[in-house]
């Protein structure tokens, strides 16, 4: 019984194994190691993507940082799968991005910034910037296509101003040069290079009057205000309230990257971004978020999640999907279990029946020896059945009538002999 049991053990532990097998040459298990893509080493970006890579190496995964000059270049490398995670700022993709990549979740807001001349009075307009010298950004940065967004809704007339292309410290050094009347510049507000700037008494921030309008043409800004004092209450940086645009930054991720790497991703925002307000979001995107993101922006770790590493419950997540199939080839299996089972005690019995009839039927027949050759034979079959053969006790009962038939058989036999004699 217990070899039977055995044996069916290992049939079921080598189907099992095998299908897991197959799912994995199917569906591989996720990689171990990723690259993100950031801005420059300055900007916050690259900030995030360091607590993400050490968050994310504590679970077993490699993380390369390769730094970018913004956006545009990070949206080229995910397009190109050179990176498999990318900070990105809202306002910079192309329809073709939206059709190719995903968001993994939007993190926080990073107001656009506006500086100019103060000589030039109170600027609220953008197309006041006509003719003026300004840098809208670096090559590939966000701050370049966001800026030329903006400014196509305006009078603005690109071709006609003097537009450079500059970093914010490139920028902010042609300014004090006086090679510059303004310059944009998306970055946080805790950011030390706007303190810097702020303290500057020979240039303002743009005060945008008509802040709340631009979002209406473009629903991935949106209005930000920053109120007098709020960044620097002692040096009251700024001198006065603010109202500014906003874009998101968002972390953005290729189709090819396994949906469990991108939860994985999710999480390890969330617990690093969890003081900061709503974020990490599925609101402010530009591109459409993952379907392995969303749910679990919605719903949380799942119980798996919580009491396992993450590749253990990945695998045993991904291993659900044959539970259907499996036990559909199970079932039938465990069914038949309990017949293959009596057929089997009850085939031994059987056997020990047919060496049994082969004398029954043929002992008349026999001559002295041949008698004597088959109570030797019925003996040899009586210690097998009794010492070599475990019989299971629901069996018991055919193996005392089997015994109950080869002593009937021995004792007409004897009983022919003792006959046999007498007339001689």
């Amino acid at each position: 019984m217990k070899k039977h049991f055995l044996r069916v053990l290992i049939i079921l532990s080598i189907l099992v194994c095998s299908s897991f097998y197959l799912y994995t040459l199917i569906k591989p298990t996720p990689i171990t190691e990723i690259t993100i893509a950031t801005g420059r080493e300055s900007g916050i970006y690259y900030q995030y993507a360091k607590l993400y890579k050490k968050s994310l190496e504590s679970n077993g995964i490699i993380v390369n940082i390769v730094k970018t000059a913004g956006s545009i270049e990070t949206l080229k490398l995910l397009n190109e799968k050179k990176v498999d995670f990318g900070f990105v700022q809202s306002g910079t993709a192309s329809l073709e991005d939206k059709e190719r990549l995903k968001s993994v979740a939007s993190i926080y807001l990073e107001p656009l910034w506006i500086f100019y001349r103060a000589s030039l009075g109170d600027i609220t307009y953008l197309k006041s910037l006509k003719d003026k010298n300004i840098s809208i950004g670096e090559f590939g940065s966000g701050t370049v296509a966001l800026t030329e967004k903006l400014l196509s809704q305006t009078n603005l007339n690109l071709q006609k101003s003097n537009i450079s292309h500059l970093d914010l410290d490139s920028s902010y050094r042609a300014f004090k040069e006086n090679r510059l009347d303004a310059f944009f510049t998306v970055i946080a507000p805790d950011s030390k290079k706007i303190r810097e700037i702020l303290k500057n008494r020979d240039l303002k921030t743009l005060n945008l009057k008509r802040a709340l309008a631009f979002t209406k043409y473009f629903p991935f800004l949106e209005e930000y205000k920053i109120s007098e004092g709020s960044i620097d209450l002692k040096e009251n940086l700024p001198s006065l309230d603010i109202t500014l645009l906003a874009t998101t930054a968002t972390v953005v991720t290729h189709n090819s990257v396994d949906s469990s790497l991108v939860r994985l991703m999710a999480i390890k925002m969330k617990e690093i971004s969890s003081r900061r307000d709503i974020f990490p979001s599925q609101k402010f995107l530009e591109i459409p978020i993952h379907t392995a993101s969303k749910k679990y922006l919605l719903n949380g770790e799942s119980f798996l999640e919580k009491i396992f590493p993450y590749w253990i419950a990945s695998n045993i997540d991904r291993l659900k999907y044959l539970l259907i199939p499996l036990l559909t080839l199970l079932f039938p299996l465990i069914k038949s279990i309990i017949p293959i089972y009596r057929w089997r005690s009850r085939s031994k019995i059987y056997r020990w029946y047919r060496e049994l009839d082969e004398i029954s039927e043929n002992w008349e027949k026999f001559n002295e020896k041949e008698l004597i050759e088959a109570e030797k034979a019925l003996d040899k079959l009586s210690y097998e059945i009794r010492s070599k053969t475990d019989v299971p006790l629901a069996f018991k009962w055919e193996y005392h009538a089997l015994q109950g038939h080869i002593d009937n058989v021995k004792n007409r036999i004897k009983n022919k002999s003792l006959f046999h004699d007498e007339t001689i």
